[in-house]
């Protein structure tokens, strides 16, 4: 009968027990790298859509409203909802800018689902019913009859603009940029609201009161000009292309 070496089985303990302390010394050092240097993953921002049954018994939808800003001689207020969840939206564009008031508000302005204008005690609301406004831009409260620095500064409008995307059109439970976004323009006291195009896919203010936006339909991308003196828009050039995403150039 062999004899039991308990040297060896002393040795294999310790050996053991530095083991199990190496591994753990090591997963300690990866969660505190993961602290300080996070990962991002890259993937399209989108907004998801919470039903009101997923709701838990008792609890109700959220509206918030807001004061937003003063435009001339206008109080603007945003209406906001719960019921559309942001997952991570722009975060790593919004951390890479956050000097930027631009920024600021486009980050402001992923839940809001309406406008609302009070002048003269009088209200307006924009819209009829609820919408995601994924972009907008308001008129510019300044008067500026031109100069460097109104040139270089291309959006000197007296009107606003909304991105609006009314329906999940791509029926994956989320509003996102893949939806359907429509292009609406209102007078600065949100009146007169009147929508542009149904499906836009690039919207750039180009000069004052003007800007440029276009539309897809079977492999062809259409582009217009809207003047906003005229309260028109003309088409200027239509290009076969393939689109690859939409950019729309608004806070």
């Amino acid at each position: 009968m062999k004899k039991i070496n308990f040297e060896l089985i002393k040795k294999i303990d310790y050996l053991l027990l530095f083991l199990a302390g190496v591994i753990g010394v090591i997963a300690l050092l990866v969660g505190v790298i993961s602290e300080i240097f996070p990962i991002h993953h890259s993937r399209p921002a989108h907004i998801e859509i919470i039903d009101s049954n997923e709701n838990e018994p008792g609890e109700k939808t959220a509206e918030s409203i807001d004061f937003l800003e003063k435009l001339k001689d206008v109080y603007v207020f945003s209406v906001s909802t719960s019921a559309i969840k942001s997952d991570d939206l722009s975060k790593s564009n919004f951390e890479a800018n956050q000097f930027s008031n631009v920024m600021q508000k486009a980050f402001s302005a992923s839940e809001i689902i309406n406008f609302i204008f009070v002048k003269d005690e009088q209200e307006t609301t924009l819209f009829s019913s609820k919408v995601f406004i994924y972009k907008y831009q308001l008129a510019n409260d300044t008067d500026s009859d031109g100069g460097a620095a109104s040139s270089a500064y291309k959006n000197q409008h007296g009107f606003n603009i909304y991105a609006v995307i009314k329906e999940d059109t791509n029926n994956d439970k989320r509003l996102d940029s893949k939806d359907r976004i429509a292009l609406y323009v209102s007078d600065y006291d949100g009146k007169n609201a009147k929508e542009i195009s149904s499906s836009i896919y690039y919207l750039r203010c180009i000069d004052k009161d003007t800007f440029l936006f276009t539309e897809y339909e079977d492999g062809k991308v259409y582009y217009y000009a809207y003047d906003g003196n005229l309260k028109s828009k003309k088409l200027i050039k239509s290009v076969e292309k393939k689109i690859s995403e939409k950019t729309i150039q608004l806070w």
